[in-house]
């Protein structure tokens, strides 16, 4: 069921009870009132009859009992008027072939003082009254209410209920469709879009309302489906043509080793250039696919306990023992008290990744191949570690640029790099909420500074 015809139905039934009780609560008042005003009248009827037939101190004889029952509940006559003693025998009548009213129905008048009941189709009340003598007897007026009126008013109600429902379905189908008119268009607008034109927004309109915002929470998941779809085509691009490169020179290098016979000393150099080419393509797939991992599905990468200044000198032994020509220094501030302080909650194999990959690229750029690591370990856990080169610098233009997937700096086309590091440093540490800044004067060098979100995060899990 669509969304309009659940609400014009949701609408229908809540006017419907309130309609039937407002048009219920009508028609009993009525006849309550009604039949407060026939009662009122056969109480003065009753209380004449008394003034009148027990005025005088003589005793009332009980009439004969010459009265016939009718057969069926409706009597010939219209009203009536009976006196009865106290040993429940019809002493006065109007009517005398009348039925008398029932033992019970005296009981409770004689009991209640005055008591309203019905007599066959008549509505009849009696009152307890005593003649100058003290005797008790029960005076009983019955009539005839005339339920015309109130036929006539009960079928007005029933009429004007679903004239009023088919009203109210109407109003709330074309109220509905009024409401619903912007979702719909919104829809439409959504169901236009196609991914070669991810730049058309949704229009907002001027009001502030829930569809208002519903439009621009569309527009912003648009925005992140535009930049999802940019990163797509920029990173196969990069990916194809980072690819290329080591591809077509390891072919053009094994095409010309086998064009003619030459040196084993040749051999060897065109093998160990290879091998340096594949080294690079390895160490591009293995940041590709920890990039995945950390984009694809963040919330199944686990976090255990470790010692940060242990995966430090972990990573500075990693560096020199790939890259035996590089130097790493590890400088360690004071140390706290409570070494607890040291253990941080992490995926240990991808931070490790993210601190070699910040030594090498410190090393890789700095003349004498050497990287300075300091840490300063801080009570609250709000640890600094900072790992700096001695290298030319980073202007301040492309230090927003160094983060972004296959970047590479004009100046440093000749340095043999994959461009994904530094992107997959900066998705680790968002990962595990660590802060990374650049600094970079310039008189050259490059520090870069990680500050760690403390003992409130850290202790988590």
């Amino acid at each position: 069921m669509q969304i309009r015809a659940k609400l014009t139905l949701l609408f229908v039934l809540i006017a419907a009870g309130i309609l039937a009780g407002v048009l219920c609560s009508v028609y009993f008042l009525f006849k309550k009132n009604t039949e407060d005003a026939f009662f009122q009248g056969l109480k003065s009827k009753a209380e004449m009859t008394a003034q009148t037939a027990l005025f005088g101190a003589a005793t009332l004889n009980p009439l004969t009992a010459n009265w016939i029952a009718p057969d069926g509940d409706t009597l010939p006559y219209q009203d009536n008027i009976s006196i009865f003693n106290n040993a429940y025998e019809r002493v006065f009548a109007l009517r005398p072939d009348a039925p008398p009213v029932t033992v019970k129905d005296l009981q409770d008048i004689y009991q209640k003082g005055e008591n309203r009941f019905q007599h066959y189709n008549l509505l009849a009340i009696g009152r307890k009254a005593d003649n100058v003598s003290g005797s008790s007897y029960v005076v009983v007026v019955e009539g005839y209410c005339d339920p015309t009126q109130l036929t006539q008013l009960r079928n007005i109600l029933i009429i004007s209920f679903f004239v009023g429902l088919i009203l109210v379905a109407l109003a709330g189908w074309y109220y509905a469709g009024q409401a619903l008119a912007p979702v719909s268009r919104i829809v439409e607008e959504v169901e236009s879009l196609q991914p070669a034109d991810l730049s058309r927004r949704v229009a907002t309109g001027v009001t502030r309302d829930e569809i208002g915002r519903l439009a621009e929470t569309f527009n912003r998941l648009l925005d992140r489906v535009e930049q999802a779809f940019k990163m797509q085509r920029m990173f196969l691009s990069n990916v194809s043509h980072e690819l290329r490169n080591p591809l077509t020179a390891i072919r053009s290098q094994l095409e010309v080793s086998l064009q003619r016979e030459r040196e084993p000393a040749a051999y060897r150099q065109a093998l160990q250039s290879v091998l340096d080419d594949v080294r690079s393509l390895s160490e591009m797939e293995e940041e590709l696919l920890q990039l995945a991992l950390i984009y694809n599905d963040p919330k199944a990468i686990p976090f255990v306990p470790i010692r940060l200044d242990e995966l430090l000198w972990q990573a500075k032994q990693q560096l020199q023992k790939r890259y035996p020509e590089y130097r790493a220094s590890v400088e360690f501030g004071e140390m706290p008290e409570d070494d607890q302080v040291l253990s941080i909650r992490a995926n240990e194999s991808l931070l490790f990744t993210a601190m070699l990959n910040l030594m090498n690229n410190a090393c890789k750029y700095s003349p004498d191949h050497q990287v300075l690591v300091r840490a300063d370990f801080r009570a609250d856990g709000h640890h600094i570690v900072e790992v700096c080169d001695n290298g030319p610098g980073i202007p301040e233009e492309e230090q927003r640029l160094i983060f972004e997937p296959f970047f590479r700096s004009p100046r440093h086309l000749r340095v043999k790099g994959t461009g994904v590091g530094l992107s997959l440093v900066q998705s680790i540490l968002t990962l595990h909420k660590i802060g990374l800044s650049v600094e970079s004067p310039s008189t050259g060098g490059a520090v870069f500074k990680l500050v760690f979100p403390g003992v409130a995060y850290l202790g988590e899990g």
